[in-house]
């Protein structure tokens, strides 16, 4: 076998991928744990064990790139790990030190890493334009409520002027609202004791149709796209799999209906 088949075979292994996972785990814990105030022989002891994860994932990058030719960049999830660590090497002093930042982002090669994870960040790119859809008609949900708010509530009182005395004050208001943070004690109560009972139907029916309708949309929208995908990669769990158990149930019926027992029974 030649160098770069060699190359291939070893970063294509098991063993070899189960390495790299375990180093990135390793290598996201020690970066949170930098960021803690540690005596200084721990914080150079982090620093070194960066660096040697940081050289190895680098001999990682280039043994893969070495072993699958220019077809390594034909890979999406190739040039994001090819990305990640660009960034990673980035000089810690000069114009380029704020890049170093970057190397965070080494713990989201588990994406890249697990099947699992890049076909959830598959299902939600793939969800975009319906998840884009479903954004504008929030927007436009929310821009209505705020233009009510601001005309029902802020000549009601203190509060009312403090959560919608102008249109930008409605919609931060209707914003915390629909993430159902601290609503209820919060403004919605403040303004009704101002407004009267009837002010909590405005809440009542914003909350309805942003934070459970909209919320169930999106959830609509990714669930069928994981199902296209379960159903394009054949996959035996999920939706695909009951698509499967329907076509050969479907095939036995038909397989019935053509050549009936009683019939060949009674040819026979």
């Amino acid at each position: 076998m030649s160098l770069r088949e060699n190359f291939y075979s070893l970063s294509e292994s098991s063993r070899f991928q189960n390495a790299i996972l375990a180093l990135i785990v390793l290598n996201a814990i020690t970066i949170g744990i930098e960021t803690f105030s540690w005596p200084e022989k721990i914080e150079w002891g982090l620093k070194a064990l960066d660096s040697v994860i940081l050289w190895v994932f680098i001999l990682e990058i280039f043994i893969r790139c070495y072993g699958n030719g220019w077809k390594f960049f034909t890979d999406s999830w190739n040039n994001f790990d090819f990305a990640i660590i660009l960034f990673s090497v980035a000089p810690s002093t000069g114009p380029l030190s704020v890049l170093r930042v970057f190397r965070v982002f080494r713990a989201l090669r588990l994406v890249s890493s697990m099947p699992e994870m890049q076909r959830m960040v598959e299902a939600l790119l793939r969800s975009l334009r319906g998840i884009m859809a479903i954004s504008w008609l929030l927007v436009i949900v929310m821009y209505v409520y705020s233009v009510m708010g601001t005309m029902l509530f802020r000549d009601g009182g203190e509060f009312g002027e403090m959560y919608f005395g102008s249109l930008g004050l409605s919609l931060y208001s209707l914003f915390q609202i629909m993430t159902l943070e601290s609503w209820s004690n919060g403004v919605a109560r403040m303004i009704i004791e101002e407004q009267g009972w009837w002010a909590a139907i405005f809440f009542i029916t914003y909350i309805i149709s942003t934070s459970f309708t909209f919320l169930n949309m999106f959830i609509a929208v990714f669930t069928n796209t994981m199902a296209a995908i379960d159903i394009e990669d054949e996959d035996h769990e999920g939706f695909s799999r009951i698509l499967t158990e329907l076509k050969a149930e479907i095939g036995e019926l038909k397989e019935l209906l053509s050549h009936p027992p009683g019939i060949e029974n009674a040819e026979e």
